[in-house]
């Protein structure tokens, strides 16, 4: 099982699978054994921690393209300094470098996160020298208990004698939890201005997904160019282009039709001219004449090494495992050249009014205004009068960022699967339940082994065997049950009709936080509590209420352990990416066919699953927070676990992650963890409330009213002042208010907030708008009656409003917007082409002759750029024909 800190190649970070999916519950063993255990992982941590740090010392300045891509891959603006080579210095260097960095190299998703990891370490230091100088004195010392070990640091091993202590922790969580308070709302403040910032900046608002909004559910007489522009008109500065998404039926079919056969042809080529090449150095090592070509086949010379009937072949049947079989070249040949026709058929109907008829617009549409602000004020207005139209509109829209296939659902069926997506996780943490409890049930084996009696052979088990089974077991097969969860929830939340791929990472973050917190940590404890508590509740049921809380406070030694484990094993873990390593290599000489594949394994840079990586920290924050005074060991194991962590990720995102643009949100993730840190504050409210209620004196009478109702108090002021930041601060989080106008303006050199071309039409009294085509006038006057001109505007004697035409001068366009295509937001069946097919440069030379008989077909084909060895190793020396390439990008 990899450990939770560490990376992926193609998904670094996705831990959810073993950060939530631990228990290796330690609530069964006795006070003595507790310590034991946790000693254990204390030392095996370090050593780990020692082993994972040495080999990335050692390794660091060996592969540049593991440990500092971002030093060489990246455009030069978005480059970083790399590690020092010295020993022991790239320690303070990542120390130093400001954290502003990340956010000037790598954008505020990556920043934030950081962030909130050193926002953990703020609230845990005051946590860990508070409740270490007060707490542990009062749970330990003289306080009568009866729990050994590490276990007489916790709330339940007070006395039935001292109970008047429980004060001290009554105190503390109300200190704690003002401190709490305080940070949550400054970080608030604090991420409004950067958000606001970021969006607002030059290097931003050049690109298209600054000003576009997609929105979805439009009613059918907005569904054309000039009813949707006079729509948006009465918005400052009005719509500059505007997408409809269409009904394309078969299309996109057809589309992937040709991909597929381009893959195919890439592929097949590649594996014929290493069959050739390997046929040639088999024939010089055996000093061999080469072959007569093969009578059957063509005349190309590569048929002299490898004939027809050792040729690439595949079968036509799903998955390829049956059907028809045919020659893989040929078949792809004549499959690019079929699907290129059809394409370009369909997509000539696509201009003209019979294309309009096939494939009519849909109830999708991707605005892109003149104006930043225009396009906040559009995303947060009521925008149509009949219910649910138009009432899902999405800002910062990333062409590469559309799921188009959610682009059809119309506002009642995405209603109905929002609800039966929640209906299915919901269901699924029921489900998810039994096998979880189950494992936590194993993890406590040395409870069972006495509670029944058919299990007593597992307490004459060997120590190690033991150990075994409760310390390894648990969590493979936890990881095992979890390790497909992120896959099928990102599905229920496909399911819903989310049309971003952002929006699916940002939902999944709350379905995995919740499963998370349910089955990593409250069914395990409780689990955990009630198997240490089932002999003694048996023996005497009356006692069940005072055994549950002494009890429940002793499973916090496990979370000891994973803040141990997950701390040094994970966030080393982290740091060295053997993994990834291993994998790179592996996948070069394993998955490294094509010149294509070649290039994506040595020069696409690891992203990040933001919607797997945030909830395994909060998670951490949620554990931390509830046992902070239950157990306030846990405090200072959580503030070197945050440590750790903010350290590795600082340098992750510095030199080794890359976040593209059309996958960032601006930060949308950070209130969404903000959020996690009250469901932490809940849980240890609502669990201190309890044990308070629960305690009884030497008497039996309950002990801790008094402590319980003020707690009943604090829970009521959590409650309220989570609604008052909220209300406060989340209509800020996604959009620009409009007293951000003037600073937008000025940035960019608009006096007022409008372009030049708009302004002239502003100052006199006219209405800013496109000037129509002929079509689009026909249209506006006769749906005169349904839309009337906007308020202002003055008409001729035809009744039509006067209209400016744009005009394309410097002045009236921001930086980039003019280099946005024209195709920019319709689906790429609709205009795309397929990548040129590349195939590697053979030592004989035979790819000419491939070469030619592709173009034959009408294929776009290249070898620029990639080799082959006489081995038949393929390499490349550049990006793919046709992409832009730095050659200080070359490893």
């Amino acid at each position: 099982m990899a450990s939770p800190g560490s990376l992926s190649n193609d998904q670094v970070t996705n831990k959810s699978e073993d950060t939530a999916l631990m228990p290796i519950l330690a609530g069964g063993l006795d006070g003595g054994q507790q310590t034991q255990t946790f000693i254990t992982a204390l030392v095996t941590g370090l050593i780990v921690l020692g082993a994972e740090v040495a080999a990335f010392i050692i390794l660091k300045n060996r592969f540049r393209q593991i440990y500092s891509p971002r030093s060489y891959r990246v455009p030069p603006n978005k480059r970083v300094d790399p590690l020092p080579h010295s020993f022991l210095g790239w320690i303070p260097y990542i120390i130093r470098t400001p954290a502003n960095t990340i956010l000037q190299k790598n954008g505020l998703d990556a920043y934030i996160f950081v962030r909130f990891l050193f926002l953990m370490m703020e609230i845990f230091a005051p946590f860990m020298i508070l409740t270490w100088v007060i707490l542990l004195p009062v749970d330990a010392a003289g306080s009568r208990g009866t729990n050994t070990g590490i276990t007489r640091f916790t709330f339940g091993n007070v006395g039935l004698s001292e109970q008047p202590r429980y004060a001290a922790h009554l105190i503390l969580v109300w200190i704690l939890t003002f401190w709490v308070f305080y940070l949550i709302r400054r970080e608030y403040a604090k991420f409004i201005q950067l958000r606001q910032d970021f969006l607002m900046s030059p290097e931003h608002t050049r690109l298209a997904q600054s000003k576009t909004v997609l929105v979805t559910g439009v009613p059918e007489e907005l569904l054309n160019q000039s009813n949707m522009q006079r729509f948006c008109n009465v918005l400052p500065g009005g719509a500059k282009r505007i997408w409809f998404a269409r009904d394309l039926k078969d299309l996109p079919d057809l589309y992937d039709r040709r991909e597929k056969a381009v893959k195919k042809l890439e592929g097949a080529e590649t594996k014929l001219l290493k069959l050739a090449t390997k046929q040639i150095a088999k024939n010089k090592k055996k000093h061999l004449d080469a072959p007569a070509s093969d009578p059957e086949a063509s005349k190309s010379e590569v048929y002299r090494y490898v004939p027809q009937k050792k040729r690439p072949t595949h079968k036509l049947g799903p998955l390829g495992l049956w059907g028809k079989k045919v020659d893989s070249i040929e078949w792809a040949r004549e499959e690019i050249e079929t699907t290129n026709r059809e394409l370009e058929t369909e997509r000539e109907l696509l201009g003209g009014n019979e294309g309009s008829t096939k494939y009519p617009a849909r109830s999708a549409v991707f605005i892109q205004f003149h104006t930043q602000i225009a396009a906040h004020m559009f995303a947060q207005c009521l925008a149509h009068h009949a219910p649910l139209r138009m009432s899902y509109r999405f800002l910062e829209v990333g062409q590469e960022d559309v799921i188009w296939g959610n682009l059809r659902i119309k506002p009642y069926e995405q209603r109905a699967r929002y609800a039966a997506s929640w209906a299915a996780t919901i269901g699924l943490i029921i489900l998810w339940s039994f096998p979880v409890a189950f494992v936590g049930l194993i993890s406590n084996v040395s409870a069972l082994c006495i509670s029944a009696p058919w299990l007593a052979w597992l307490c004459k088990l060997p120590v190690p065997v033991n150990g075994i089974i409760q310390g390894a077991l648990p969590p493979i097969a936890l990881a095992v049950l979890f390790m497909l969860l992120p896959i099928i929830l990102r599905l229920f939340a496909r399911f819903e009709g989310i049309p971003l791929k952002t929006g699916i990472e940002l939902s999944l973050m709350t379905r995995l936080f919740i499963f998370q917190v349910i089955h990593g940590f409250l069914i395990v404890t409780l689990a955990s509590g009630l198997v240490k508590a089932i002999p003694a509740i048996a023996k005497n049921p009356s006692s069940a209420v005072t055994l549950l809380a002494t009890q429940l406070p002793a499973a916090s030694t496990f979370f000891l352990t994973y803040f141990v484990t997950t701390s040094f094993a994970g966030a080393a873990g982290s740091l060295l990416q053997i993994v990834k390593l291993v994998v790179y290599y592996v996948k070069l000489i394993l998955l490294g066919s094509t010149p294509r594949s070649v290039f994506g394994i040595k020069y696409n840079s690891s992203t990040v699953a933001w919607g797997t990586l945030w909830p395994s920290m909060t998670l951490l924050t949620v554990i931390g927070l509830t046992y902070s005074v239950i157990a306030p060991l846990v405090c200072g194991f959580a503030l070197v676990a945050f440590a750790l962590f903010w350290f590795v990720y600082k340098y992750l995102f510095l030199l080794v992650i890359d976040t593209p643009p059309a996958t960032e949100t601006g930060g949308l993730f950070y209130p969404k963890a903000l959020g996690h840190i009250f469901v932490g504050l809940y849980i240890e409210q609502i669990c201190m409330c309890g044990l308070f209620f629960l305690a009884q004196d030497a008497n039996g009478k309950q002990s801790a009213i008094p402590e319980g109702a003020i707690m009943v108090v604090l829970i009521v002021t959590t409650v309220l002042y989570h609604i008052v930041l909220n209300s406060g601060y989340q209509p800020l989080v996604k959009f620009l208010p409009l007293s951000v106008a003037p600073k937008i303006a000025a940035t960019h050199g608009f006096p007022d907030g409008f372009p030049a071309h708009h302004n002239a039409s502003r100052e006199a009294g006219q209405t800013p708008q496109l000037a129509p085509t002929q079509s689009e006038t026909t249209a506006r006057e006769k749906d005169e009656s349904t839309f009337p001109p906007p308020a202002g505007a003055s008409f001729d004697g035809h009744k039509r409003p006067l209209r400016t035409v744009e005009t394309n001068d410097d002045t009236g366009t921001l930086p980039g917007d003019e280099h946005l295509d024209q195709n920019a937001f319709d689906h790429p069946a609709m205009y795309k082409d397929y990548d040129t097919v590349w195939i590697p440069q053979d030592p004989q030379g035979l790819y000419r002759d491939e070469l030619e008989a592709s173009q034959a077909h009408g294929v776009d084909i290249s070898a620029e750029g990639a080799y082959m060895n006489e081995k038949a190793k393929v390499d490349v020396h550049r990006a793919p024909p046709g992409e832009d390439w730095d050659d200080s990008q070359a490893i």
